[in-house]
């Protein structure tokens, strides 16, 4: 894995195998993955051509990317072993898209599909634990994303906050939320 920030777009190249929840999401196999600042006067009608604009823009062909309102130089990258988490959160007001957690993980391992799966609820959880440390008293915005992506390495079947690899996603985005919060 290798990544980037170029005009306010944060890069991650690689051979992924990911799940988005993002505009475009799914489950697919991935080279490009990506998380982009929109301009403030960012046109709310067309967030996938924009979407697929950036990637162009990059040459992307096949990729995940997420759209933020969050500046890069609130991006927070937070390594635990074979997980890093990229994050930007922003919760200005939690009820409009001025507000946005993108949660980006990149696990340097074979987590099983169900794994794959549960990291993004162990990320959630991580995210409103640190909302909630930080004396928020809500779990998210209505524009949160969240993208998992594997490589290869070490197999691990589960990815619950109490197993191995979930407690590393857990401390990865709980540490990312609270560094990008605090750049505010």
């Amino acid at each position: 894995m290798r990544y980037r920030i170029q005009n306010e777009t944060l890069i991650i190249e690689g051979n992924f195998n990911a799940l988005s929840s993002g505009l475009l999401g799914g489950w697919r196999d991935v080279k490009w993955i990506f998380n982009h600042t929109v301009p403030e006067n960012f046109d709310m009608l067309d967030p996938i051509g924009y979407l697929r604009s950036i990637a162009e823009t990059f040459s992307m062909d096949s990729y995940f990317g997420l759209l933020t309102s969050v500046p890069m130089e609130k991006l927070a990258v937070v390594k635990k072993d074979e997980v890093t988490a990229f994050v930007t959160a922003g919760v200005r007001n939690p009820n409009r898209p001025i507000g946005t957690i993108n949660i980006i993980l990149i696990v340097d391992a074979l987590p099983s599909d169900g794994a794959m799966i549960n990291a993004v609820i162990t990320a959630t959880e991580a995210k409103t634990a640190a909302l909630l440390e930080l004396g928020h008293n809500f779990t998210g915005t209505n524009t949160d994303a969240v993208i998992v992506a594997r490589t290869e390495g070490k197999w691990y079947e589960y990815a619950g906050p109490a197993s191995q690899l979930g407690e590393k996603i857990w401390d990865a985005v709980k540490k990312a939320v609270i560094e990008s919060l605090n750049r505010w």
